[in-house]
Parts: structure tokens; C-alpha cells; sequence
């Protein structure tokens, strides 16, 4: 429904730098559904090799799907230990707030 408040949740794995890969999960911050918009992403990876990594991207527009939509995202994690890692994929359908 348009103007309706809505996040989504997400999960991956990193990219794997210096022989190791991160996990990572969340939801999306609230944003009212209006053609067009995005979402923040913001959160810290899971502990491996002695370290995490702090992440904080935008998702792109929506992408109408079955009379929902979801989107795709794409970043890149703080250096942590010499290193980034990739992050991208795609949130879950949108979840009603």
C-alpha cells in the first residue's frame, strides 16, 4: 500500500578477503513505500579471524514482485585487520509495519 511504513529483513555472507568471510543479517530501516525508495542497512559482521567489520549501505529502488517488491543492495564493509570484504544480494519481500 503507498505511504505504508515497511522494512526488510536481509542476510549473506561477505566476500572472502584474506581467506576468511563474514555473516551478516538485519532489517532495513522503516521507510514509507513511495515509488522510488531506498533503504539503510547498518549493522556489524559476524566475529571470524579474530575480527568483525561495521557496514553501513543504502539498498537500491524497489523491485515489484507479486504485489510486494524487495531490493537489491551492494557495498563494501569497513577495513578491519588490514582488509574489506563485499557485501550484495537482495532483502526479503517488504514487511509491514
Amino acid at each position: 500500500m503507498m505511504n505504508e511504513l515497511h522494512s526488510h529483513y536481509y542476510n549473506g555472507n561477505t566476500s572472502i578477503n584474506d581467506g576468511h568471510e563474514h555473516g551478516y543479517s538485519g532489517y532495513t530501516s522503516v521507510d514509507p513505500d513511495q515509488p522510488g525508495h531506498i533503504h539503510s542497512m547498518e549493522g556489524d559482521t559476524t566475529v571470524n579471524d579474530g575480527h568483525d567489520h561495521h557496514y553501513k549501505i543504502q539498498t537500491g529502488p524497489e523491485i515489484e514482485y507479486e504485489g510486494g517488491h524487495f531490493h537489491s543492495y551492494k557495498g563494501v564493509t569497513s577495513r578491519a585487520d588490514m582488509h574489506t570484504h563485499q557485501m550484495s544480494g537482495y532483502t526479503s519481500l517488504n514487511l509491514d509495519k
